[in-house]
């Protein structure tokens, strides 16, 4: 008795190509009990894979039977149902011959356990493969002209948009915080770090899904994305080689779709050009070591007036976790290395708010000329986006804002400021609690 198997497969798993496939099932059953010395052991069937595709799992299922010595004969349409490479083709063929077990393509009328069986099998899939490139090529392109036409292609995963029919939709309560993003990194000078750590607190779900965190990763896609100012760019990725369909960064292999004003935009192109320049020049910056980080409103300014190492932010042992900087240079190689004492965070913000006080800045002509651009306030509003400002210019983005760098020295520091020529010098020497007191040098 013959132990006799089959393998069938469809590329798409569409209802036309799923009828086809039980048409496949049915036949080769009725085939295979047909024959009086036959024994069908299982009828294989792939859905929605091509030929091309190296994941088959039922294919690899029919593979590891054969191996187990639980088939004799495998019966297959044609040999393009069965690979489009021929490569893989006569591998596959000779691995099963070895194993004592032959082919049959009733399509094509070849039976491997001939003499020239192999033969005619190689011109076949030579012939199919070649096949397989050509239907590559009209798929792309078909593609290309549709993504021409403005069809959006991929997957319905696009945060703040859906994607129904190849045309995108913005969902509203995804795309409030897309705005949220936006405003927090441009008008609030957040980085992506600390704007995921928030979004995350704020208990926001992320794009991957809820139950998990936002990262600084998928803050950047946001700022990144083309999609939130209207515009649309296909085909960033591509697959170059339509044998192993592997998808690689698009870099001029294959050509892009870009159109402008494409569909409802989330931000203003204003706003979305704005955060690109700001990407750019903080990235320019942290190229040039100037900033490495922009967790602390300080990160990368602070610089030790011994050595001229960066300090570097270190949390106390206290039960405070009292934000500390520290000489990076002693951090690694040790007090022999560089004898700098540490400096509390809180004795740089109190420099940097009398630093602010002293600046020729009238706040009230402030609150009066910016109130002024904002109408149709109630008298509570007012109240209350006075009170804000107020805090607000004793902020950490202010104070960010004003730095140059602060050089720390054991008996005091001196702070630089963007368009002031002469430094500000704070003596801390012979306090217990060193206090900030502004002296003249």
């Amino acid at each position: 008795m013959l132990r006799v198997a089959a393998y069938c497969r469809v590329s798409t798993s569409q209802e036309d190509q799923r009828n086809s496939l039980e048409n496949q099932r049915r036949y080769f059953s009725e085939y295979i009990s047909r024959q009086p010395d036959w024994e069908l052991v299982e009828v294989y069937a792939d859905e929605g894979l091509s030929g091309t595709s190296s994941d088959r799992p039922a294919f690899r299922r029919m593979l590891a039977a054969a191996a187990e010595g639980e088939i004799d004969l495998i019966l297959t349409k044609e040999v393009s149902r069965f690979a489009r490479n021929t490569v893989d083709t006569l591998a596959y063929t000779r691995l099963l011959r070895r194993q004592g077990v032959g082919i049959v393509f009733i399509g094509d009328h070849i039976d491997t356990r001939q003499n020239d069986g192999e033969f005619r099998l190689t011109i076949m899939a030579s012939v199919a493969q070649e096949e397989s490139r050509k239907i590559s090529e009209r798929v792309k392109w078909g593609q290309q002209r549709s993504m021409e036409r403005g069809v959006v292609f991929g997957c319905d995963n696009i945060y703040g948009f859906s994607l129904q029919g190849g045309e995108l939709t913005v969902k509203p309560e995804q795309a409030a915080v897309v705005r949220e993003v936006y405003r927090r990194f441009l008008m609030d000078g957040k980085g992506t770090y600390i704007i995921a750590r928030e979004l995350t607190a704020e208990g926001i779900p992320p794009p991957s899904g809820k139950g998990k965190s936002w990262s600084s990763t998928m803050v950047l896609r946001l700022l990144r994305g083309e999609k939130y100012c209207g515009d649309l760019l296909q085909r960033k990725s591509c697959t170059p080689d339509f044998l192993d369909h592997r998808k690689v960064k698009n870099e001029g292999q294959s050509p892009q779709v870009y159109l402008r004003d494409h569909h409802e935009a989330i931000v203003p192109r204003s706003m979305f050009e704005a955060v690109r320049r700001e990407l750019d020049r903080r990235q320019a910056t942290r190229k040039a070591g100037s900033r490495p980080s922009a967790r602390y409103w300080c990160s990368g300014r602070v610089v030790c007036g011994l050595c001229g190492s960066r300090l570097v932010p270190r949390r106390g042992a206290r039960a405070d976790g009292g934000l500390r900087w520290v000489c990076g240079k002693r951090v690694q190689h040790g007090v022999a290395a560089c004898a700098a004492p540490a400096v509390g965070n809180r004795i740089l913000l109190d420099c940097m708010k009398q630093i602010t006080q002293d600046l020729p800045i009238d706040i009230e002509v402030i609150l009066w000329q910016t109130l002024r651009a904002i109408p149709d306030l109630t008298r509570a509003e007012r109240q209350q986006f006075c009170t804000i400002l107020r805090k607000k210019l004793y902020s950490e983005m202010v104070y960010s804002a004003l730095l140059d760098h602060i050089t720390v020295t054991g008996e005091g520091l001196t702070v630089y400021l963007h368009g002031v020529s002469e430094p500000l010098y704070f003596d801390l020497s012979g306090r217990e609690k060193p206090s900030v007191q502004r002296t003249d040098g």
